[in-house]
């Protein structure tokens, strides 16, 4: 039987549009020294170990790409497909309720309106907002009513008073969250706050076919 066995590492150039531009982002791969061989039905296993440090859970989706004579794995989020029309969504809902809107994916921050908060973009979310996402359970917290926040990204850097967060669901898939917060204590969320972070993740939700 045939089987993938990488003996050096790979250098690979992956396509990224970013603002509007296309960029070439090198990437180098490190080496397992894992091999696995691929069944009759042209199956093959990722190990656990590689599976639990890339999180990837089953049903997760994976691009596949060639490279000449190497076979790559790829995580894939089909909410960074959206690009700019995210954005642009997180963008309105930050400026009509003048709180801090991000929106992630199952395993990172995406985008963050506004420049206080933007150093938590490409950071890998926390194992409660995770939880949340894979129960598909949303979260309407106030620190000073006694709700508890949960942490956004893995290092808890932010200090938030409260939180909406709303996970991206269609057909019973969960894509990512939108999420709203703010840092104030004398600030409140209204009701028609969070309708509109509701509204919003249902609208990025429509984008996606079952």
């Amino acid at each position: 039987m045939p089987f993938i066995f990488l003996k050096q590492k790979p250098k690979i150039y992956i396509k990224k549009v970013i603002q509007n531009k296309i960029v070439l982002k090198e990437i180098y791969m490190n080496e397992t020294g894992m091999v696995r061989r691929i069944d009759d039905l042209g199956r093959i296993v990722i190990p656990k170990e590689i599976r639990k440090s890339l999180r990837i859970k089953e049903g997760d989706p994976l691009e596949i790409y060639t490279n000449k004579e190497e076979l790559i794995f790829r995580k894939y989020s089909p909410v960074v497909t959206l690009g700019t029309f995210m954005e642009s969504v997180a963008d309105g809902i930050g400026e009509l309720t003048e709180k801090t809107c991000i929106i992630t994916d199952t395993d990172e921050v995406l985008y963050v309106t506004g420049r206080k908060y933007s150093d938590i973009k490409g950071k890998k979310i926390s194992q409660e907002l995770e939880d949340a996402l894979r129960e598909r359970k949303s979260i309407l917290s106030d620190k000073s009513e006694g709700g508890r926040i949960i942490p956004i990204v893995k290092e808890n850097e932010l200090s938030l008073e409260n939180q909406v967060v709303v996970p991206i669901v269609n057909c019973g898939d969960c894509f990512g969250s939108l999420v709203l917060f703010d840092s104030d204590r004398e600030s409140k969320f209204s009701s028609d706050d969070v309708k509109l972070v509701q509204l919003g993740a249902l609208f990025l939700s429509k984008q996606f076919e079952c």
